[in-house]
């Protein structure tokens, strides 16, 4: 049986002086969506920047495939994990096509190949690449700067994807049509995915499992329909508008 994409074995951290995170435990399996979810100070960036060694913990372990991070090269890890955070954080004065072919570059792909990566990626995000691949950043709108990002992250194919708030500063039309087409590329490429996010029906919608921090603490991870139903007040408080809409019922995983 192959290890969890990603495994957190009983990790604690600080931040300047604070305690982030307590003896967190928590896997995502491969081709699995996990989202982390919390109020603000909870320690979900934190978890997040722990497996690409942004962060290093206190204590326990952080291992992606097998692996523990302290034993990557840190350069390896992040190339092979995409990264995609609010507004996309697109390089300002390159090209889209530049953006995404940042990755290829590095790893000296040939030039005909980061061409056609570049296409092809482009054409998976829902951007036409006679359009868009000569465009700048300051040419997109919101959405197109975050379907760049989601290419940009995926252009070296990287088994895991680390997603910090890639939705949370489109307007509600925008983040829908984003929403569809994370779950039509998911569907596509069955990347492992971690995202952290602060709307509750987001995670309903894109997890297969959901994780809830709370104070540096991992009390609750289950399918979205088990965490909505949990008669823990934590995780209620969160989820309290869902439990009360039929409409907005977490999807079931098969």
């Amino acid at each position: 049986m192959s290890p969890p994409a990603v495994q957190f074995a009983e990790v604690s951290a600080s931040r300047g002086g604070r305690t982030v995170l307590r003896q967190v435990s928590l896997s995502v399996a491969a081709g699995q969506t996990v989202a982390l979810v919390g109020r603000s100070g909870s320690g979900k960036t934190t978890l997040l920047r722990l497996v690409n060694r942004l962060l290093d913990p206190d204590s326990g372990d952080v291992l992606v495939d097998g692996l523990s991070t302290r034993a990557w090269n840190p350069v390896d890890l992040r190339r092979r994990t995409g990264y995609v955070i609010q507004d996309a954080g697109l390089f300002p004065h390159v090209t889209v096509a530049g953006n995404i072919a940042t990755v290829p570059r590095l790893l000296e792909w040939p030039s005909a190949r980061i061409e056609a990566r570049v296409d092809e990626l482009l054409t998976l995000v829902g951007l036409d690449p006679a359009v868009f691949r000569g465009r700048w950043p300051d040419q997109l709108s919101g959405g197109q700067r975050q379907r760049a990002g989601l290419a940009r992250a995926l252009a070296a194919d990287p088994p895991l994807l680390l997603m910090d708030e890639p939705f949370g500063a489109l307007d509600p039309i925008t983040k829908g049509e984003l929403h569809a087409e994370f779950q039509r590329v998911q569907r596509t490429l069955h990347r492992s995915v971690i995202l952290v996010t602060h709307d509750m029906a987001e995670a309903c919608l894109l997890a297969d499992q959901i994780a809830v921090l709370h104070d540096g603490e991992v009390i609750a991870c289950d399918t979205p329909a088990n965490v909505v139903a949990a008669n823990d007040v934590r995780v209620t408080s969160l989820f309290g508008e869902l439990r009360l809409k039929p409409e907005a019922t977490p999807r079931v995983n098969p």
